[in-house]
């Protein structure tokens, strides 16, 4: 048997073995770490509070534990900050949607409560994005120094409970902090990159053959 056929039907077997649709929304604390190209930061930078919206596909794996997911993130991130020396005030405001993939694992249970531990990683699109110094706006979308793409790992904790023999609610907490925003290359070492703190709540719901158990 041809090796790619043989591992497309272990990933077909795999998937029809268990399958459920989660989706998520919350609040996303971003915090922007800038370093230019001589190692210098900017101080003062104040951490920016939005929203993100998340949702996908999960399936089993062999047993009641883990699942592999893929699904969509939309994120906004901002932060502001000042130089009192300069008299500067600079501000980011940014949307991304990106594809995110992972590990969902149930480590433990304690009566009708399911703790589970998240390690993903998204790739996200620049939708929307602005840079505000003093007076002036810049659109980041059209400045060629940021990447339009950029990867965000994340690693979470959260508590799921079941409302029915199909669905569950579950609340959740996920860090993530990204790869530099600033292209890089040997004369400019400047770098930029977003770390997060994402507080959510949402809702997993059984597909038909499932075999899962909340």
């Amino acid at each position: 048997m041809n090796k790619y056929l043989f591992l497309a039907i272990c990933l077909l077997s795999a998937m029809s073995y268990g399958q459920i649709l989660y989706s998520d929304v919350g609040q996303t604390i971003s915090s922007f770490e800038y370093k230019n190209s001589s190692g210098g930061s900017l101080e003062n930078l104040q951490k920016g509070s939005n929203t993100y919206m998340g949702a996908g596909y999960a399936f089993q794996l062999p047993g009641d534990k883990a699942h592999i997911m893929v699904g969509g993130v939309f994120t906004n991130y901002s932060a502001m900050g000042s130089d009192v020396l300069l008299d500067n005030f600079y501000e980011w405001d940014l949307s991304y949607l990106g594809l995110q993939t992972g590990l969902w694992y149930n480590y433990a249970r304690s009566r009708d409560f399911v703790f589970f531990a998240k390690l993903s990683a998204s790739m996200e699109y620049l939708l929307r994005g602005t840079q505000t110094l003093n007076n002036q706006v810049f659109d980041l979308t059209r400045e060629d120094e940021f990447d339009n793409l950029i990867v965000v790992p994340r690693l979470g904790l959260g508590i799921e409970y079941p409302i029915s023999n199909k669905a569950a609610l579950f609340v959740q907490y996920q860090y993530g902090r990204s790869f530099s925003l600033v292209n890089s290359n040997p004369n400019d070492n400047e770098k930029l990159n977003i770390s997060n703190h994402n507080f959510g709540m949402g809702i997993i719901i059984q597909l038909p053959g499932c075999n899962c158990s909340f």
